[in-house]
């Protein structure tokens, strides 16, 4: 059997006038199961806000050959992003008279 454990954590600090965030980015694969995770945290090192997905068998074959994965986190990173609201079709119009 072949037993392939893997773990990596990359730290990203976003900055945009004055007020900033950090961005943490992990890897994990044990016991022939993966997960990636985007974690965002505040200034003050808080917690924000975490995403969570599976590792697909594609994605888990070229890490353990040491490849790089193009977007690994692209679709974690949407997930982080909040939604925009549309606004109702229904708009209230005044009649002139």
């Amino acid at each position: 059997m072949n037993h392939f454990a893997y773990h990596s954590e990359q730290v990203h600090s976003l900055y945009n006038s004055g007020k900033g965030k950090t961005r943490r980015n992990i890897v994990d694969i044990q016991n022939g199961k993966g997960m990636k995770a985007v974690e965002e945290y505040s200034v003050d090192g808080k917690r924000i806000s975490r995403k969570e997905k599976d590792l697909t068998a594609d994605e888990m074959r070229c890490i353990s050959k040491h490849k790089f994965v193009p977007g690994l986190f692209k679709d974690c990173i949407k997930a982080l992003e909040p939604t925009k609201k549309r606004k109702s079709a229904k708009t209230k119009r005044r009649s002139r008279k």
